[in-house]
C-alpha cells in the first residue's frame, strides 16, 4: 500500500463481566467454531476482519476481546480510549452481570464520551433460566440511549445483526476520522497525533 494511503478501520471493544460470553461472541462473529467451555480472557485479545456496511462499503473491524475479571478491569477499560464502538455484554441468566452494567457505563464515560455502543443480552437460548426480563433490559438501554439486542453465541442468534447496528452507527458518526495512515516500511516515521 502506498505511503499515506488510508484504510478505514473501526475499533470495537467487547466489555462486560467475566463469563458473559464475550470471547464466544467474537468467535461466532469471526465464523470460528463455537466452544461451550472457553478459558477466561487474560488482558486483551485483538482480532480483525473485513466487514461490509449497509451502503456496500467495505471496512476493517478490529475487535478487542477484554477480560471481565475485576483484576483486569482497568486494562479492559483503557481500550475504550482508542475505539469507536463498544459491545457491552451481560448474561440474561445472571442478574449480577446486568446490575454491573451501571459501573461499566460509568467507567466508559470516564474514558470517552464519544463512542458508539450497543448492549447485548447474551445467552437468550437459555430462556428457561432467564433472570433479567427483556423489558427491564430494554428500559435500561432506552434510559442510557443504547440500542439493545438479545443474542445467543451458542445459536449465533443476532450476533451479526448486533455488530452491523454498531458498525454502521460508528461509521455514520465518525466517517472521515476512521482512516489509519499506513506507511511503507523503511521510511522514517513522521510525527503522529
Amino acid at each position: 500500500m502506498a505511503e499515506g494511503t488510508k484504510r478505514e478501520v473501526i475499533r470495537v471493544t467487547l466489555l462486560g463481566d467475566q463469563s458473559v460470553g464475550k470471547t464466544t461472541i467474537r468467535s461466532v462473529f469471526l465464523k470460528l467454531d463455537f466452544e461451550e467451555n472457553t478459558l477466561s480472557t487474560v488482558g486483551t485479545n485483538k482480532s480483525e476482519t473485513k466487514f461490509t456496511l449497509k451502503d456496500g462499503k467495505e471496512i476493517k473491524l478490529f475487535l478487542y476481546d477484554t477480560a471481565g475479571e475485576e483484576r483486569f478491569r482497568s486494562l479492559s477499560i483503557k481500550t475504550v480510549k482508542n475505539c469507536q464502538g463498544i459491545v457491552l455484554v451481560y448474561d440474561i441468566t445472571n442478574r449480577l452481570t446486568f446490575e454491573h452494567l451501571v459501573g461499566w457505563l460509568n467507567e466508559i464515560k470516564d474514558e470517552s464520551d464519544k463512542v458508539s455502543m450497543i448492549l447485548f443480552g447474551n445467552k437468550c437460548d437459555l430462556e428457561s433460566e432467564r433472570k433479567v426480563t427483556k423489558q427491564e433490559a430494554e428500559k435500561f438501554a432506552k434510559q442510557n440511549k443504547i440500542p439493545y439486542i438479545e443474542t445467543s453465541a451458542k445459536t449465533s442468534s443476532n450476533i451479526n445483526e448486533g455488530f452491523s447496528i454498531l458498525a454502521n452507527d460508528a461509521y455514520e458518526r465518525f466517517g472521515s476520522a476512521l482512516g489509519v495512515k499506513l506507511k511503507k516500511k523503511g521510511k522514517k516515521k513522521g510525527k503522529s497525533c
